[in-house]
């Protein structure tokens, strides 16, 4: 017997939309449908992903982010336009000669993690961090677009990194990662990290500075928020979150999609069963895709979690 030794079958969006349609009978084998066909098809198919974000059916889409405070800062913008800063993958170094104010061209230990039009970011003398752009580099200095707002000494962090996050759909647990450490603490583990809004609400004093406890999200629209409690009077610690990222849009005929190989089948069936009231399908034939695709859905969903530790213990407050 021989195997292929291959695991890496795929479909695009384009072969998913074909699929769909053979099974509406709007094509037959072989057949390519015409192009308005397949830009309804398409919007079908994202709108139906989206849908299933609501339902958290995306555990490969779990990620970890940093969130970089800013000193008193008290909400953060998360999404890839925003003037705040969180990002996937981060790499640190550090101030090797001390920088004054406006200062563009910094040494540090090493640029071997950056690239040029990453985003960077100076721990500066008065607690804050300086973000600007890496216009050039040599193995030991930065130079960024716009020159540090006030003095960074010798030792001083200094952070790089790409790509900003998109609006987390979710935000599930937090902790304080200690700069000077590289030490992660989970954030208020007692009382929970994550507070609701009503309880964030009721918070006397959003402003008083000092050590990071608790944390808001506010998933909004386009742009989610993120407070902190409290926020920092200097910055010391980052955040560390684990969030759910959306579900990639399927944009053009050969993307292919950001679900695993075992949604393959669900895709196709539940995408024409998403569209099967656009087309003369007869009522037996209806019925049998629909309870197809709540099948294969259901096969792939059930696996669609994490193993998470459960903790039993008395109430002991009267």
């Amino acid at each position: 017997m021989t195997v292929s030794g291959s695991s890496d079958f795929t479909r695009t969006r384009d072969q998913i939309i074909k699929r769909a349609l053979r099974l509406v009978g709007s094509i037959k084998a072989g057949e390519t449908p015409d192009a308005q066909e397949v830009t309804d098809a398409a919007e079908a198919l994202n709108a139906m992903v989206k849908r299933w974000q609501k339902k958290q059916l995306h555990v490969w889409a779990v990620a970890e982010a940093t969130l970089f405070p800013q000193a008193s800062q008290v909400k953060y913008s998360l999404s890839s336009s925003s003037t705040d800063h969180a990002t996937e993958t981060f790499y640190e170094t550090a101030v090797t000669t001390a920088a004054t104010a406006s200062s563009t061209t910094i040494a540090v230990n090493s640029t071997a993690n950056m690239t040029v039009s990453d985003y960077i970011g100076f721990v500066l003398d008065s607690g804050g961090i300086h973000w600007s752009t890496l216009s050039s580099k040599t193995s030991s200095t930065a130079t960024i677009a716009s020159g540090l707002a006030s003095a960074a000494a010798a030792g001083n962090a200094v952070f790089n990194y790409t790509t900003k996050i998109v609006r987390p759909l979710k935000i599930v647990d937090a902790r304080r990662y200690n700069i000077a450490s590289a030490q992660d603490t989970p954030i208020s583990e007692t009382q929970g990290a994550l507070m609701s809004r009503l309880d964030y609400m009721a918070l006397p004093n959003k402003t008083q500075t000092g050590t990071i406890n608790r944390v808001f999200y506010d998933p909004g629209r386009d742009t989610g928020y993120l407070h902190l409690w409290q926020p920092v009077s200097s910055v010391r610690d980052l955040v560390k979150f684990t969030w759910h990222r959306p579900i990639m849009d399927f944009d053009a005929a050969g993307d292919t999609p950001d679900l695993p190989q075992e949604w393959f089948d669900a895709l196709a069936f539940n995408l024409a069963d998403s569209i099967k009231l656009e087309y003369d399908v007869p009522a037996e034939r209806a019925m049998m895709i629909s309870q197809q695709a709540a099948q294969y859905l259901d096969d792939v969903s059930g696996d669609d979690r994490e193993g998470e530790s459960v903790f039993i213990g008395l109430d002991m407050q009267p």
